[in-house]
């Protein structure tokens, strides 16, 4: 697979982490919100939602090239529409809502739907990536080191040269005068 990556992790993994986290954290902040009547947490949601559109879109930039690089054909074609379509909606509820609290309509309980709508979309994509990986076999998580099939787990249980941190006898361990 042709995929971009930063300091050899793949960039769209590391990208897309942005709004599967700030996204539905937004939401638990609007809930509180919605709650206390907090206006604080109306003002950290509404940076945790724009974070992740943001961070959504730098992700979406790096997911399409490499949808392009790679041509899937079959289901991982359908699979990967799939996904950006999900979070491509899930990012424009979450922007249309940004929107409407600019123009001041964050009070109505339309702004928790819609942060709850783009929280929900985020976090379906966000599993139906992960399932992608799994079972490819050769998703993200695999290329960036995790193992995801059981029986290819490999522990290396060699010891290092241990000799030159351990003390050679027990005089050292006093402090050296």
């Amino acid at each position: 697979m042709n995929k971009i990556t930063l300091a050899g992790q793949p960039l769209h993994a590391v990208l897309g982490a942005a709004p599967a986290v700030l996204i539905p954290f937004g939401f638990i902040l609007d809930a509180m919100h919605s709650a206390t009547g907090d206006e604080d947490y109306a003002k950290a949601s509404y940076l945790s939602m724009a974070g992740g559109i943001i961070g959504g879109l730098a992700a979406g930039v790096a997911g399409v090239a490499d949808y392009v690089a790679d041509k899937p054909q079959g289901e991982a074609r359908h699979e990967g529409q799939l996904h950006g379509a999900l979070t491509g909606a899930a990012l424009l509820v979450g922007a249309a809502n940004l929107v409407l609290r600019r123009q001041g309509t964050h009070a109505r309980g339309g702004s928790l739907a819609l942060t709850a709508l783009s929280a929900a979309g985020v976090l379906a994509s966000e599993y139906l990536s992960q399932r992608m990986g799994k079972e490819a076999g050769t998703g993200e998580r695999a290329e960036a080191g995790v193992h995801t099939d059981q029986d290819d787990i490999r522990i290396d249980h060699r010891a290092p040269d241990v000799e030159q941190y351990v003390a050679a006898g027990p005089s050292s361990l006093h402090a050296p005068e």
